[in-house]
């Protein structure tokens, strides 16, 4: 009987432990198993997660894993959201803060009601500018302490009780944070720009994330009150070393992009030094001022190169600009000017004008980006030649093409509004006419219906595929660059292996009298390699770091009491749980 009764509880034991759930209860906003955050580190995120949790109803937590229970940090994230039910049932206003040091891998999980306050895009900026950056330099704890601050900033941002009380009017320094004529003065300043409507406020917020969503919370307001179209919200904040953020309605972007408002607060070191918050706001305002109102005067000189008198440019983006015309100019023996001006009368005669000021009768190519019509028009003439690889072969530039390539270069990021990268592109579209212009193999060329190709004595004809396998082939360069920019491994490996393929035909004389039969053959079996090679790099764990390197590349921020409903705040974490929230799905992952 005492046999019986002691294998009756083995099994048992037995099978609770097959049965035992892998994510641990849910008894504080920190649950970290493993300690690998130091105590006072812990007690002060529990501190800070329960108060806003008590502010406000939303409910962060923080959960540091051991190790991942799922094949990817995202299944995990919605397995232990949905389990713990994170934030209240009828607002779902649950956050996920998931860290899986050994596997090197970071998750911000958001319930669907604070989706469209904390977007997948700024849980993105906070996983790779703030969680990862410190992580790698090895301090894991300042990681933790200021992603958690950064998310419940920018959700204490978006509250209408902050902008209410900060900001009732057009100019505001509730606070009094500003020396009092700071104001008058910047109203003066503004009296001739009478057609935008402006919105200045100081608020009290500790991160530069929170500052940007409460600019762009303004922003949003002030456009939906106010009939101008043409706005600018100018924040500040004096905590954290003085913190700032400008949004503008689009006719400002190219005079005032996002790369040079960063700039505008960036550069003030000496106002910071000095501690003088008063001048930190007045010239970072007189500065955003400068760019948009564009009342230097200035005379065109003859040269090449980028003219840009306003300072539209980030200095990354005039250098690099800078250093691809002084290398065209060295290799095609043409002059290349990119002016940043505004402009008065038609685009073309405009560009007429300074082109022939600038070269007359010698070969050239004007670029002249329009910033108050936000437009860009390329122009040369028919005195602009390159010479042929021999040197002896002199080509024309077509206008046309020429202006075709440069518009397909920058037209995301003309979408974008991006004058620094479209400034950078355009020139590399200068360099991709130029250099197919040059070529031994020219476009036309290079579409011959039939290639002769010779061996030893013999000579072979290789016959021509169907057109439609030349659209293919031609398309297959585009899929290839769409592949490599957005990160898309599958659609890379198929441009590529496609594209090889093709030359090794040309090479190896592969089936040369059926050219259509081989084209199906590698159009499948493109298919296939591609597969089988992202695969293998998803096996290897390199494919999300591929994909996240590429795209970052080709690319370069309620109610204060609680409800019964939801999760209530308790000073003893043993009493702690959640609400019955739901996870949205949205969120943003990282890994290092």
């Amino acid at each position: 009987m005492k046999l019986y009764v002691v294998c009756l509880a083995f099994l048992h034991i037995l099978y609770c432990q097959r049965t035992k759930d892998p994510y641990p209860e849910l008894t504080g906003p920190v649950i970290d198993p493993s300690v690998y955050l130091p105590l006072e580190v812990k007690s002060k995120l529990e501190t800070m997660l329960l108060e806003a949790e008590k502010a406000t109803t939303n409910q962060v937590v923080v959960f540091i894993t051991k190790k991942l229970n799922e094949d990817t940090i995202e299944k995990e994230a919605i397995a232990v959201f949905e389990k713990w039910k994170l934030g209240q049932k009828d607002k779902d206003n649950g956050i996920l803060f998931l860290l899986a040091p050994n596997e090197r891998k970071v998750r911000i999980e958001v319930g669907y009601g604070l989706e469209s306050v904390l977007t997948d895009l700024v849980a993105k900026r906070i996983i790779d500018e703030i969680v990862i950056p410190n992580i790698k330099s090895g301090n894991p704890s300042l990681a933790m302490l200021n992603g958690t601050r950064a998310i419940l900033e920018h959700l204490h941002s978006g509250s209408p009780n902050l902008t209410n009380q900060n900001c009732p009017n057009s100019f505001s320094d509730t606070n009094g944070d500003l020396h009092p004529d700071t104001i008058p003065f910047l109203q003066r300043e503004i009296k001739s720009l009478k057609s935008v409507d402006f919105y200045f406020c100081i608020l009290p917020l500790d991160t530069q994330f929170g500052v940007e969503a409460a600019t762009n919370k303004l922003y949003l307001h002030r456009q939906k009150s106010s009939s101008n179209t043409k706005s600018i919200v100018f924040v500040t904040s004096p905590n954290s070393d003085y913190l700032g953020s400008i949004v503008t309605s689009p006719e400002f972007n190219w005079s005032l992009s996002q790369n040079k408002i960063r700039t505008i607060f960036r550069n003030r070191y000496q106002e910071r030094h000095s501690g003088d918050f008063t001048n930190f706001t007045y010239r970072a305002f007189l500065d955003m001022l400068d760019h948009i109102k564009h009342n230097q005067k200035f005379e065109l000189e003859k040269g090449t190169g980028i003219f840009d008198p306003y300072g539209a440019l980030e200095t990354f983006s005039f250098t690099r600009t800078n250093e691809t015309i002084q290398k065209l100019e060295n290799k095609y023996k043409v002059g290349i000017q990119i002016l940043l001006l505004d402009t008065k009368y038609d685009l073309s005669d405009e560009a007429k004008n300074f082109h022939n000021l600038n070269f007359g009768k010698s070969p050239g190519i004007t670029l002249l980006f329009s910033l108050n019509q936000k437009k860009i028009f390329v122009f040369t003439d028919e005195y602009s030649i390159i010479q042929g690889p021999d040197g002896n072969s002199p080509k024309t530039i077509i206008n046309h093409t020429l202006n075709e390539m440069v518009n397909s270069a920058i037209a995301s990021d003309f979408k974008s509004a991006d004058i620094d990268w479209m400034s950078i592109r355009s020139a590399e579209g200068i360099d991709s006419y130029l250099n197919h212009l040059q070529d031994q193999k020219s476009l036309v060329e290079s579409r011959v219906t039939e290639a002769t190709i010779k061996s030893g004595s013999n000579e072979y004809k290789m016959a021509e595929a169907h057109f439609i396998f030349n659209l293919i082939f031609a398309l297959m360069f585009f899929v290839t660059w769409v592949g490599l920019a957005s990160g898309e491994g599958i659609l890379f490996f198929y441009g590529l292996f496609y594209i090889i393929g093709q030359i090794v035909r040309g090479k190896l004389l592969l089936i040369p009298d059926s050219p259509n039969l081989y084209q199906m053959i590698l159009l499948f079996a493109s298919a296939i390699l591609s597969y089988l090679f992202v695969t293998f790099f998803r096996k290897i764990g390199w494919a999300n770091k591929v994909s996240t390197s590429t795209q970052d590349f080709f690319t370069p921020s309620s109610s204060s009491s609680g409800s019964n409903s939801g999760s209530s705040y308790r000073s003893s974490s043993s009493s702690y749980s959640g609400g019955g929230g739901r996870s949205g799905g949205g969120g943003a992952s990282g890994s290092w």
